[in-house]
């Protein structure tokens, strides 16, 4: 018999909702920074709207798995 993945949560499940919403944060903010043209802290690579976005959808996925003993 084959189990399901059993990823295990390392925080909380009240830190899963404060990660993706930080991560939601994170994706608006970058959004909303890369149609912004005359900014010059886009040459700092943290400060890319690509980067910002892609941090806060790694953060949304790992708020996800915290979340998944509740969602059973």
């Amino acid at each position: 018999m084959k189990k399901g993945f059993e990823i295990g949560i390392f925080v909380p499940w009240e830190i899963g909702i404060m990660i993706i919403l930080t991560g939601i944060f994170l994706i608006y903010i970058g959004n909303k920074q890369s149609k912004k043209k005359d900014i010059d802290l886009n040459k700092l690579p943290f400060m890319k709207p690509t980067t910002k976005i892609v941090f806060g959808g790694a953060m949304m996925l790992i708020g996800f798995v915290q979340l998944l003993p509740i969602l059973k």
